[in-house]
């Protein structure tokens, strides 16, 4: 991974095409989301997101949805875990994306 900032990378590189240009940079930010979670700080928030996910999961089983207390319960654990749900899915999203850009990087490669 390059120290220097990623537009200025990306600018100083030449490529076939703009299609081919946005592939490098989706699979450069995947690559920054894999460091991201390998890092303590990644570690613990992916870690927190889950526990937050399956927490709000199992309350919900318990939630009285016909009651107001537990109407407003239940929209708050639904917010709170499709929130920990929406963080896990965009650095799934990141990683899936950066394979699929890797791979047609490589056609690129093979094409040159």
């Amino acid at each position: 991974m390059a120290d220097v900032n990623d537009t200025d990378l990306i600018s100083k590189l030449d490529f076939v095409n703009e299609q081919e240009k946005q592939y490098f940079a989706q699979a450069q930010l995947g690559e920054q989301a894999r460091s991201f979670l390998a890092s303590p700080v990644g570690r613990y928030l992916h870690g927190r997101a889950k526990l937050d996910f399956d927490q709000a999961k199992d309350e919900l089983v318990g939630c009285n949805p016909d009651s107001f207390f537990g109407r407003r319960k239940f929209r708050r654990l639904q917010r709170d875990a499709e929130l920990a749900s929406r963080f896990m899915r965009y650095l799934s999203d990141a990683l899936v994306e950066a394979d699929h850009a890797g791979r047609e990087l490589e056609t690129y490669r093979d094409r040159g």
